[in-house]
């Protein structure tokens, strides 16, 4: 197949999870891949008024080869966000019009997404909308009300719509009133990255020794995260814990807010912020963990979300605790050794408590995790899945 996925975030530096997964791995499968990203925030800012396309290499999977194609920018700023709609519009009908693709996957809602769904129907190209997030809601924004009549006229029209989990799917089909095809599709796992390809340990690197217990989170710092109200609850339990410590990986919109209250809190030095870390690193920086935690706050956006990072906790063999939300535990249940709590503000009792718990305890329920995500995911039954789903809108 001719595939071309589209995005409204920038695939170079966004942090790896599904929407590299996927297209990596359809390329490594034969497939003839092609991905129109926004390039928001680029490491490097660079202004065209031509669209690019290049060939790559693949940032999940190093031997993959996928076209990449960017859009006119003048430079990928956060105000340049509100002119994106009509600056990557001419590159964005133009490559469905004339790319010769069998199906469109979508990611995008309000950038690229709708104009995608329009454009497409004219070319007669299907699209798979692949629904992760509720996104009039990930952050606060003036056009949040815009964006989420974008999102219904989306999840109406898509060809096939693909969610990540069911709790996603019942959300589309009921705010929308869709009546097309849905399925679900659950995201890749490499368990073989998380599992069997740590070099080195960081501890040292981080300034842990090795009698210190380690609370861990990783990903965004989003609003939603809940990460401002386990800081909080953390800084009680520090005097009663000398050795534990809290290593937060990633970054976001919370990041400046959490290192300045870490300092007001005057726990600056218990607990470790490493920054976005490379996704080949990135098993290493999860193995230093006693314990893993999703502390995201249940409402709406988290109930339908399935976060990625709670696989990746498994997969690496660390014991997790997460609040107990709609879509993931729905999926994962309460037989996958996950530790489920009600609030965020629970997550740090139970997670303390599972740390300063014995090595054995730690241990069972390591590989309880391990054996239920071995069971029921692997990047070869989410591909072989999603590939389907593609071949059916044909």
């Amino acid at each position: 197949m001719r595939i071309l996925f589209v995005h409204e975030v920038n695939y170079t530096t966004k942090v790896i999870y599904e929407m590299h997964e996927f297209p990596e791995l359809l390329a490594l499968k034969g497939h003839d891949v092609t991905f129109f990203h926004y390039p928001e925030l680029p490491t490097v800012p660079h202004r065209s008024v031509r669209s690019t396309k290049v060939k790559i290499t693949g940032r999940a999977y190093p031997e993959a080869e996928i076209q990449l194609v960017t859009p006119a920018t003048f430079g990928g700023s956060p105000a340049e966000r509100y002119l994106a709609p009509l600056l990557g519009l001419p590159a964005l009908r133009s490559e469905i019009r004339h790319g010769a693709y069998d199906v469109i996957v979508l990611y995008s809602v309000p950038t690229t997404g709708w104009q995608t769904v329009r454009i497409a129907a004219g070319a007669g190209v299907p699209v798979v909308f692949r629904a992760l997030d509720v996104s009039h809601q990930i952050r606060s924004s003036p056009v949040s009300r815009l964006i989420r009549l974008a999102e219904k006229y989306i999840y109406k029209n898509a060809t096939l719509l693909s969610a990540n989990n069911p709790a996603m799917a019942d959300y589309c089909v009921e705010v929308s009133g869709r009546t097309g095809a849905t399925v679900v599709n659950v995201p890749p796992i490499d368990l073989s990255h998380f599992a069997d390809a740590v070099v080195g340990d960081l501890r040292d690197e981080l300034g842990l020794r090795a009698e210190n217990k380690v609370v861990l989170y990783m990903g965004s710092f989003f609003s939603f995260s809940g990460l401002d109200i386990v800081l909080e609850k953390m800084a009680e339990e520090f005097a009663r814990h000398p050795l534990l410590r809290l290593v937060l990986v990633g970054g976001g919109d919370l990041d400046e807010k959490l290192r300045a209250r870490s300092r007001e809190l005057g726990i600056a030095d218990q607990v470790i912020f490493t920054g976005v870390v490379p996704y080949a690193r990135l098993p290493a920086y999860l193995k230093v963990a006693d314990v893993a935690i999703n502390p995201f706050v249940p409402q709406l956006l988290t109930n339908v979300a399935f976060p990625h990072k709670v696989l990746q906790y498994m997969a690496s063999e660390i014991p997790t605790v997460s609040t107990s939300l709609t879509g993931l535990r729905g999926v994962l249940g309460d037989d996958s050794g996950v530790t489920w709590v009600d609030q965020p503000h629970d997550v740090t009792a139970a997670a303390i408590e599972l740390a300063f718990s014995s090595q054995d305890v730690r241990q069972k329920v390591a590989d309880r995790q391990r054996e239920f995500i071995s069971s029921n995911f692997s990047k070869e039954t989410a591909i072989a899945s999603f590939e389907r789903a593609l071949e059916g809108v044909l």
